[in-house]
C-alpha cells in the first residue's frame, strides 16, 4: 500500500469491495471499519466499487432533493435524484449511484480537506447504504450469546447497552457486538461489527474492576477489546431473542412485558434511517422478521441485571403485552 494511492480490495460479508487510487489514511480508515476477513459470510453477487477522482463527477444538482443523515457527532447533507447521493462540494465530496448488481462511489478532494473526518462521516453512510441495498440491516444493540441463540439488547445511546453486555460476559455469555452489528433478515444471522466494548472509566471502576486500564477512546470511555473477554472468533450468531432496554430511577433491575408498539419503535431506531426505495423494503422486511421473536423488556436499576441461562430459556419471563 503505498501512500500516493493504490488499490485495496477485500470482501464485505461476501460482498466484494474494491477501491482505487485510495491513500494510506484512506486505506486505515477503510480496513479498520470495513475489514472483518474473520466474519466469512456465503459469497454475493453486489460488489462496492469505490474509486477516488480528481474532481466532482457532472451532472444535475440544484434540483436534486435534500436529506439529512444523522450520524453520531455529526449531520451529513445530501442531495438526491433517487438513484444517485451526494453530499459535500466541489472541492470535497461524494456521489453514490446504486445498482441492481452493486454501488459505484466517487470521491474527490479528501485529501486536501483540513478535517477528512467529515467525508469520512458521509462515506461511512454511503457504505451502510450499499449494503443495505445488497440486503443487509444494520442494527444498533448490544448482541451476546451463550451458544449459538443469540440475544439483542435494545435502547438509545447511554441507556445501558454496553454495562449490559459486560454483565452477560461475567455470567459466561459469548459477546458479539457492543453497538453495531449486521443482520442477515432472512436467517437472522448477526456479524458483531466493532472492534471492543466501550465503557465510561466510572462504570468500570464501580462494576468491573478486573477490567481496568483499558486503552482510551476517543470520546473519553474506554474500549475493552473483545479478545481480553474472552470472545472467539467469529462473533457471530442466531438472534433468537429481544430484550428491550429502560432505566429506572430506583429499584432493582427487572424483567416487564414489553408492547408490542415499544417493539417496533425500538427496531426501526435501531435499524437506523435508510435512503433508497430498495433498502427501506429491505429494512421493512427485517423489522416484520424481528418484531416475531419473543421480546421483554428489561428495566435497569440500581442492581445487575438478572440475566443467565440459556436464550431459550428466557421463555418464562414477561413478554409483549
Amino acid at each position: 500500500m503505498s501512500a500516493d494511492g493504490s488499490a485495496l480490495t477485500f470482501a464485505v460479508l461476501g460482498r466484494r469491495f474494491a477501491a482505487r487510487q485510495v491513500s494510506l489514511r484512506l486505506a486505515e480508515w477503510l480496513r479498520a471499519g470495513w475489514d472483518f476477513p474473520e466474519l466469512s459470510a456465503p459469497s454475493h453477487p453486489f460488489a462496492i466499487d469505490l474509486d477516488v477522482v480528481a474532481s466532482a463527477p457532472a451532472g444535475a444538482r440544484d434540483d436534486w432533493a435534500r436529506l439529512e443523515v444523522v450520524v453520531p457527532g455529526r449531520t451529513i447533507r445530501f442531495r438526491s435524484d433517487g438513484r444517485c447521493w451526494e453530499t459535500g462540494d466541489e472541492a470535497a465530496g461524494l456521489r453514490m449511484e446504486l445498482r441492481g448488481d452493486g454501488a459505484a462511489i466517487a470521491l474527490w478532494g479528501s485529501e486536501r480537506q483540513a478535517d477528512p473526518v467529515a467525508l469520512h462521516h458521509g462515506l461511512y453512510v454511503a457504505l451502510s447504504e450499499a449494503l443495505r441495498s445488497s440486503g443487509l440491516v444494520p442494527l444498533h444493540a448490544a448482541v451476546a450469546a451463550p451458544d449459538d441463540a443469540a440475544v439483542a439488547w435494545l435502547g438509545a445511546s447511554g441507556i445501558g447497552k454496553s454495562t449490559t453486555l459486560l454483565h452477560a460476559v461475567e455470567t459466561g455469555w459469548r459477546p458479539v457486538a457492543e453497538d453495531l452489528c449486521w443482520l442477515e433478515p432472512a436467517t437472522l444471522r448477526v456479524y458483531g461489527w466493532d472492534r471492543g466494548v466501550r465503557c465510561w472509566p466510572d462504570t468500570l471502576e464501580r462494576f468491573f474492576p478486573l477490567l481496568r486500564g483499558a486503552e482510551p477512546a476517543p470520546d473519553g470511555k474506554r474500549i475493552i477489546r473483545y479478545d481480553r473477554l474472552g470472545a472467539s472468533s467469529p462473533r457471530t450468531g442466531t438472534l433468537a431473542r429481544l430484550a428491550l432496554l429502560v432505566r429506572a430511577s430506583e429499584g432493582p433491575s427487572r424483567w416487564e412485558a414489553a408492547t408490542a408498539r415499544d417493539l417496533v419503535r425500538s427496531l426501526w431506531e435501531a435499524t437506523g434511517v435508510p435512503l433508497s426505495d430498495r433498502s427501506r423494503e429491505v429494512t421493512a422486511d427485517a423489522v416484520v422478521r424481528l418484531s416475531r421473536l419473543p421480546v421483554s423488556k428489561l428495566v435497569l436499576g440500581n442492581t445487575p441485571p438478572p440475566l443467565g441461562g440459556s436464550a431459550e430459556g428466557w421463555s418464562d419471563q414477561a413478554g409483549v403485552g
